[in-house]
């Protein structure tokens, strides 16, 4: 099975209509994911290009507590 394109973070969604997605690594814009292009090019091999999103965990950003006083004295 082919990587998810849309969990890697070199997967972009781009302003054209008929290719809406695209890759960093290969500069590839189209209408199918972008791991399919490439699996199809490279005689069934696998997408090396794939690394996942990092993850956007509420507990690694330090977020301000509005609520908190020191902010409203």
């Amino acid at each position: 099975m082919s990587p998810n394109c849309i969990k890697c973070k070199h997967y972009f969604i781009t302003f054209d209509q008929y290719a809406p997605k695209g890759c960093r690594v290969y500069n590839i814009k189209s209408q199918k994911l972008p791991s399919i292009i490439v699996k199809d090019a490279n005689q069934g091999r696998e997408c090396i290009g794939f690394e996942p999103k990092q993850s956007k965990d509420k507990k690694d950003k330090k977020e301000k507590n509005l609520n908190d006083d020191k902010y409203w004295k």
